[in-house]
């Protein structure tokens, strides 16, 4: 799901809400919706978004990592995730783990 995308790549990247809202001129509380699936960005939010991750908007739509940036992009998440972590991170979340499982089982 697309509001899982979001919130899995702006969570490995340790931001907050409001962080990824700013980036992108929207509110906080959009980024909310859009993480719980409540609203979805517009096309050029989604390329915005893709943009910000430095994903493709397939990946993002998709949930297919379709280039080698996106695979990058993902294990750099699951290693900062697993290996770094951040003060208070518990790690994943069982939605985190069934995204990120789901996209590495996917075939190219």
């Amino acid at each position: 799901m697309l509001g899982d995308r979001i919130a899995l790549l702006r969570r490995g990247r340790g931001w907050s809400q409001m962080d990824l809202a700013n980036q992108l001129h929207i509110s906080a509380s959009a980024v909310g919706m859009y993480e719980q699936g409540r609203r979805e960005p517009s096309l050029a939010g989604v390329v915005e978004l893709a943009a910000v991750f430095g994903v493709s908007a397939d990946y993002l739509l998709t949930g297919k990592p379709l280039t080698q940036t996106d695979e990058a992009v993902l294990c750099g998440v699951m290693n900062g995730r697993i290996l770094g972590g951040r003060k208070g991170d518990g790690g994943f979340s069982r939605e985190e783990l069934r995204l990120l499982m789901q996209t590495m089982l996917q075939e190219t």
